[in-house]
């Protein structure tokens, strides 16, 4: 089984009301990669999806420090 910690993230907030199913942001894009890849029918697929998932939380958080400063 594929570690999915986007969607793990995405579920925890879900579960604790910190945001409903109707928010679409980059976690959510990304917990739908996490989601892609656990659903994918082969390795190379699996480990693109992840790999997605890990490139659009690396440029949220690379967007959200620029408007930071």
């Amino acid at each position: 089984m594929s570690r999915t910690p986007a969607l793990d993230a995405w579920r925890r907030e879900l579960a604790e009301n910190k945001r409903t199913t109707y928010t679409f942001d980059a976690l959510w894009r990304a917990a739908c990669e996490d989601m892609n890849a656990l659903e994918a029918p082969t390795p190379e697929l699996r480990a693109k999806s992840l790999e997605n998932a890990r490139r659009i939380l690396a440029d949220a958080v690379k967007r959200q420090g620029s408007t930071a400063a």
